[in-house]
């Protein structure tokens, strides 16, 4: 907003002195005061800003640094949605599976939510010990999409003995009901891969590691061979592999695989083991172990059908689509309301008793 303000006085400045300029010529009058108004505008504006930043800190994201401000509602942030970039907020909900009613809500300001696990799972036990039960989370598991999944959530969850189910972005490729997936895509699987610097590269999980790490195979279907074992990269262990003159020079995929493929011969991949420097398994790695049991992924697999179907309704039937309250504690009010009533007609249709 500071920035903001000093362009737009900037602009005043070059208007100040083009006009100063041009007295000394013939300027017709309904120009002049054309420009005079506009110039009215800008120090409102500038103004505006002023008075604004006298009484506003900045708004920091989920990262600690500072966000975009917004003077009609600063607590608000842009947020990607299916009709463009909007300033608002996103609603988080709880849904209790048994009776599917919603057991907490709340508002938040960001358009992340990677951060907001833990306040989610403390408004559910504060909820609860106002209703008598504060041992609820001991006999609870808690299920959340990938949107959820860091080491610092995991790292609470584990802390607090929390029974979580929390999916990875590459939870579905590791599923083997979904290995047949890529033969129904029409473009082949290496399309998919991330840009960087501009060009399409394979990443580490196109690549498939041997049980042993004795070995990987990369996209074109060519062997690489381990180079290095514990290897330190920044702050944890990995496993270095690199692949053959013979297989990567003749590659038809090189282009698609190497940053470089006019200067670099080979290929080199690393596979971290999940452990830090201290041996320590990283609680990701924990999750991704625990959620690929065949328990894991059935109980993962109940959260469409338990947290979907109350956004649905609310959306749907009660025409709540986006809202028009500014403020994060009158849109929390009314996101609350929505769930409310939400949960009383789950009541009155399908007799449930919120336990």
């Amino acid at each position: 907003m500071t920035k903001k303000a000093e362009k737009i006085e900037r602009a005043l400045q070059r208007m100040v002195f083009r006009h100063q300029c041009m007295d000394l010529e013939k300027m017709e009058p309904e120009v002049l005061e054309r420009e005079e108004k506009y110039k009215e505008k800008l120090r409102k504006s500038a103004a505006k800003i002023r008075d604004w930043l006298k009484d506003h800190d900045d708004h920091r994201g989920s990262g600690g640094k500072a966000v975009k401000s917004n003077i009609t509602d600063n607590e608000s942030a842009k947020m990607a949605t299916s009709k463009g970039v909007i300033q608002g907020y996103v609603g988080v909900a709880s849904v209790d599976k048994k009776n599917q009613v919603i057991v907490g809500a709340e508002a938040y300001g960001q358009g992340s939510e990677s951060n907001l696990l833990i306040p989610v799972v403390e408004s559910i036990q504060a909820n609860f010990e106002k209703i008598g039960d504060p041992e609820v989370l001991e006999k609870t598991k808690v299920v959340a999409d990938s949107g959820y999944h860091s080491e610092k959530n995991l790292e609470y969850l584990y802390n607090e003995n929390i029974d979580a189910y929390v999916a990875d972005n590459r939870f579905r490729k590791r599923d083997p009901r979904f290995v047949t997936a890529e033969r129904y895509k029409d473009l082949p699987s290496y399309h998919f891969a991330t840009r960087s610097g501009g060009k399409r590269l394979f990443r580490p999980e196109h690549f498939t590691f041997a049980d042993d790490l004795s070995h990987a195979i990369c996209p074109a279907g060519k062997k690489l061979y381990r180079s290095g074992s514990k290897v330190r990269v920044k702050d944890y262990l990995a496993y270095k592999f690199k692949g053959a003159k013979r297989d990567c020079l003749p590659c038809h995929l090189r282009r698609e695989c190497l940053r470089k493929p006019e200067k670099t011969e080979i290929r080199q991949v690393a596979y971290f083991s999940g452990k830090k420097r201290t041996g320590k398994e990283r609680f990701t790695e924990k999750m991704k172990r625990k959620i690929d049991t065949t328990i894991g992924r059935a109980i993962y697999g109940m959260r469409l059908a338990v947290g979907e179907p109350p956004f649905a309704h609310i959306r749907s039937t009660m025409g709540l689509d986006r809202f028009s309250l500014r403020r994060k504690k009158k849109v929390s009010t009314q996101w609350n309301l929505f769930c409310v009533v939400h949960n009383l007609k789950k009541v009155h249709t399908y007799g449930a008793v919120a336990s």
